[in-house]
């Protein structure tokens, strides 16, 4: 079942009912206190209420603070990028950036130092045919996964190819309901399985048009790394919209093609993985968060104060809501739209019990996020010349107060 029949079976009425008496809950840490929940039972799962503080008060005075940054302007040796699709994170810290410009992955250890290039383009033992699609992940015990939407090559740490897939492309379209295997990984679970994303384009009525269909795909990984059929869970549908007017060629023969330029409307819904096996889901103009599970089922709600229901016209959605990203200790990172006029990026921090912790900005804005242990920020920023760079933040706080699993009241 996918997130959205889900929904459209409990109903939004049944979402936001009455629920048995509330519990209320602060938690003792040391330092400023996170902002208080009200925790209710909704249709057997917690929804978890936070605030954001007033504007006299300070909840945590956390900040983001910039621990190492790769990249120069010149293009000059190994941090001169070219074109940053995706970086990978390994456990001790080591960055491997995927740079399409220069066709090839670069390895930088945890101090920012060089290791070494791999998955140069080619054919042959070790290399990559680089597309406009490509994703890096890597994943326990010391393997990175390149994909994009053709092929998809797994090597060890030090770019010895361990298995290598290519696929043609389809002749046909898919039916709805069908979902290919995708050679996009974009995140390996502590269980040893792998998550990709597809999206299915397919014929809609006249009166809807076409459309293309957004899914992840949990699957189980083979000893010789192949993607077996796992679990999956339809995010949106999105229509196609025109891009520029149709436009009518003629050929040799004197016969006309109209061409017609589409693209996918803008996403309403963001969504992280979490390495545990679920998945973060937010309609982006709402702070409301639900965690399911990739068989669909609705496991925690998290809410921000009131929430107003999804706008009912299409000239009604104003984003406010730009990414997801979940931490290895549960903690819900929510990126913010920024204006196109703000150069940087804004984050809204929720513990894993769904406090409120903080609202901290970094000086440029990131993209291909990954967060990690103890609140490492891992992202990609690109300048007014187009130049691509790697960044580190950590998330600190003024008093000490450490990013940990919390005990929840629920």
């Amino acid at each position: 079942m996918s997130w959205l029949s889900a929904v459209g079976t409990l109903g939004l009425a049944t979402l936001f009912a009455l629920a048995p008496p509330s519990i209320h809950a602060v938690d003792g840490l040391s330092g400023p206190a996170p902002q208080e929940v009200v925790v209710d039972t909704v249709a057997g799962r917690p929804v978890v209420t936070t605030e954001f503080p007033r504007r006299d008060t300070d909840a945590g005075a956390w900040r983001l603070v910039e621990e190492l940054g790769l990249g120069n302007v010149m293009g000059d040796g190994p941090e001169g990028f070219g074109d940053i699709h995706d970086i990978a994170v390994d456990p001790g810290g080591s960055i491997y950036v995927l740079d399409v410009g220069s066709e090839e992955v670069r390895g930088f250890g945890r101090d920012g130092a060089y290791l070494r290039t791999m998955a140069r383009e080619g054919e042959g033992p070790g290399e990559f045919r680089y597309g406009s699609t490509n994703r890096i992940t890597w994943r326990a015990p010391g393997q990175l996964w390149i994909g994009n939407g053709y092929q998809l090559m797994v090597v060890d740490t030090l770019g010895n190819e361990l298995s290598r897939r290519v696929w043609k492309r389809p002749g046909r379209g898919w039916m709805p309901g069908e979902v290919p295997i995708s050679r996009r990984v974009i995140a390996a679970g502590t269980d040893g399985s792998v998550f990709s994303v597809v999206d299915v384009g397919f014929l809609g009525d006249p009166d809807e048009g076409d459309a293309t269909v957004v899914h992840v795909v949990r699957s189980r990984v083979s000893e010789d790394h192949e993607m077996l059929p796992g679990d999956t869970l339809m995010i949106e549908s999105r229509r196609m919209v025109e891009t520029a007017p149709p436009e009518t060629v003629a050929n040799r023969e004197g016969s006309t093609i109209s061409a017609r330029w589409v693209r996918p409307e803008d996403p309403r819904l963001v969504w992280a993985v979490e390495s545990g096996g679920t998945l973060w889901l937010a309609h982006r103009s709402r702070y409301r968060f639900d965690r399911l599970t990739f068989t669909g089922d609705t496991i925690l709600t998290l809410r921000v104060g009131d929430v107003p229901p999804p706008p009912a016209a299409e000239d009604e959605f104003v984003p406010i809501l730009a990414a997801l990203a979940s931490s290895p200790e549960g903690w819900l990172w929510v990126q913010r739209e920024e204006p196109e006029t703000e150069a940087g990026s804004t984050w809204d921090v929720l513990d894993n019990c769904g406090r409120y912790r903080a609202t901290v900005s970094a000086p440029v804005g990131l993209r291909r996020v990954e967060v990690g242990p103890g609140g490492e920020l891992h992202g990609i920023s690109s300048n007014e010349l187009d130049l691509d760079f790697v960044h580190r933040f950590r998330l600190r706080s003024e008093d000490g107060t450490a990013v940990t699993a919390e005990e929840c009241p629920f």
